[in-house]
């Protein structure tokens, strides 16, 4: 890995080949938020200039935009932690053109607790959020039909049973929804009628839809009323699930057949050709319906997943999360949203965004749970190569102070728990200012990074090489046998710093000063074993340059004048 990401032509091929925009933010002292870089996907969606490096938010987005995405970045850095949010934002040169978005954005803070940086990953959301859109206004015209439509319409489960009725069943028949429910003496059925539904039923388990027939029904008063019934059933998979009952007279009846039949072609038409996958789960969590999305996506039959639980193919890091996410949505009857990683035919798992809602009866119990699920797989990707580059120094592909950091307590506590010996360097390249104000930055550059090479080829794959910073470079040496280990390291280091370095047409003599320090035991923290590798390096540069020293109490705690005249040989 370290290999690839030092490759700075990679990381540009990288970023720039990200699908979502991208914006790495510096963030001034005066509050204010200015551009470092941006990838090639937000130059094309909003027309950067070629300029726009150190700009501020503020002079590139129109103001509506630029209120929002600077509130979202202070709020991160006010919480210190990645939020997610979604906006319409608006083109710089066509304010009255927005489209929505989806952006994470992450705070990055020094070791003082300063948020240096702020990066951001925007999605194009707008398709979603048409999706969106038209189940919404399906759902609405859906309840709208039901709740207004002058007849009495009704809708039952596979047993017959009422599960919703309109205010005109009510003030057609008298009886309630939950008089239906409780009452055993509450029907709109005659004797002769009861046994025509139990034969409508058997044909609605057909798949048959029951047209317009006249019928006889009593009301709560016991008076005989004359209607048009007609019943449709309502079928997932070839197996009825419930039905729809309309009772209706014969001027209105094909108007709502109509009606019914139009909005039901356009849910079914929505569903059945969106991209997202989506599952109706029954209260005990089994899988009652699975879009026709699962096959494109996940190269799986929806007829497979039927009668299994929901959980089945969760990766077994987020059970708990799923399980508590299900839960939560029974309970609090609210609509929940979670990320996790599901397996896909061929055996590998894919992040999933999951938006999943509650289906509540009547009697305020939830009794089915729709989940709309999103494939996020590369999304998650391009999150983890972002926090990923934002711990190697991008000069040399080496790791930075963070990770370093990280690296040298996991060595201590292999120490404490084994037995063994950390050793720690600290490494410079000798007179590098002279070198650099020499022959120029860009040469010192190739130098650094030449010298980092060296480095990483003189060391065990175990050991973590980190530059610091300038010419700095700290090694970590984890699992020691003996001292003697680390001194051959060492020595390795310098035989190969004395060969010439090529740099261009030139030929450089190169070498450097290393401080050791070893650390075996638990009485010893992390600062205190890089100082005394600091101290160490000092006395490598009062031998001359060119040389290793190990840390020992005679050279521990220079004066206040060695140190100064430490710092001007080290420049």
């Amino acid at each position: 890995m370290f290999e690839k990401l030092r490759n700075i032509k990679h990381l540009d091929l990288i970023f720039n080949s990200i699908s979502d925009m991208v914006f790495l933010i510096s963030v001034e002292d005066d509050g204010s938020f200015r551009y470092v870089t941006v990838n090639q996907k937000a130059i094309e969606l909003l027309h950067y200039p070629t300029n726009y490096s150190g700009k501020k938010v503020e002079d590139l987005m129109p103001s509506s935009s630029a209120k929002t995405i600077v509130e979202k970045y202070q709020e991160a850095i006010e919480t210190k932690d990645s939020l997610i949010y979604e906006s319409r934002l608006a083109f710089p040169e066509d304010t009255d053109k927005k489209f929505w978005v989806e952006s994470k954005v992450t705070p990055i803070f020094d070791d003082e607790g300063n948020c240096e940086h702020i990066i951001a990953v925007t999605s194009d959301i707008t398709e979603r959020k048409q999706r969106e859109k038209e189940l919404r206004r399906t759902k609405e015209e859906l309840e709208q039909l039901f709740h207004h439509v002058a007849d009495a319409v009704f809708s039952f489960d596979e047993n017959g049973d009422y599960l919703t009725v309109n205010p005109s069943f009510i003030n057609m028949f008298g009886w309630t929804m939950e008089e239906l429910q409780s009452d055993p003496n509450a029907s709109i059925l005659t004797p002769k009628e009861q046994e025509e539904f139990e034969s409508i039923l058997r044909r609605l388990k057909q798949g048959e839809v029951i047209e317009a027939h006249q019928s006889e029904h009593k009301t709560k008063q016991r008076k005989t009323i004359r209607v048009l019934s007609s019943y449709a059933p309502i079928m997932e998979d070839g197996e009825m699930k419930g039905g729809i009952a309309v009772y209706k007279d014969v001027a209105n009846i094909e108007k709502l057949r109509d009606q019914l039949t139009e909005a039901e072609n356009r849910y079914r038409l929505i569903v059945e050709n969106s991209n997202d996958l989506i599952r109706i789960i029954d209260k005990n969590g089994k899988i009652e319906y699975a879009s026709p999305s699962h096959k494109q996506i996940l190269d799986i039959e929806p007829s497979f997943f039927l009668g299994k639980s929901f959980l089945s193919f969760v990766h077994l890091e987020d059970m708990a999360a799923v399980e508590n996410f299900f839960t939560q949505i029974m309970e609090s009857k609210e609509a929940r949203e979670i990320d996790y990683r599901r397996l896909n035919k061929n055996g590998e798992f894919i992040w999933v965004h999951a938006k999943a809602g509650p289906v509540v009866n009547a009697k305020g119990e939830v009794e089915q749970v729709v989940i709309v699920s999103r494939d996020i797989t590369e999304r998650k990707e391009k999150e983890q190569e972002l926090a990923t580059m934002a711990l190697f120094d991008e000069l040399t592909g080496l790791p930075n102070r963070t990770f370093f950091e990280q690296q040298v307590e996991i060595a201590m506590n292999l120490s404490n728990r084994k037995g063994n010996i950390t050793g720690l360097f600290i490494l410079d390249c000798d007179d590098f200012k002279s070198l650099n104000d020499m022959y120029g930055h860009d040469v010192g550059d190739e130098v650094l990074k030449e010298f980092a090479e060296r480095i990483r080829g003189c060391v065990r794959n175990t050991d973590t090489v980190s530059r610091m910073g300038g010419d700095e470079f700290q090694i970590v040496l984890p699992e020691l046998e003996e001292k003697g280990d680390a001194r051959s390291i060492a020595q390795r280091i310098l035989n190969k710093m004395d060969e010439p370095m090529t740099i261009g047409d030139r030929k450089l003599s190169i070498t450097t000063s290393i401080g050791i320090s070893y650390y075996s035991s638990t009485d010893k923290t992390r600062d205190a074993l890089m100082k005394e590798a600091d101290q160490a390096l000092y006395e490598s540069k009062k031998k001359g340059k060119n040389a290793y020293s190990e840390y020992t109490e005679m050279n521990a705690f220079p004066t206040p004048k060695q140190g100064l005249k430490r710092l001007f040989q080290r420049k």
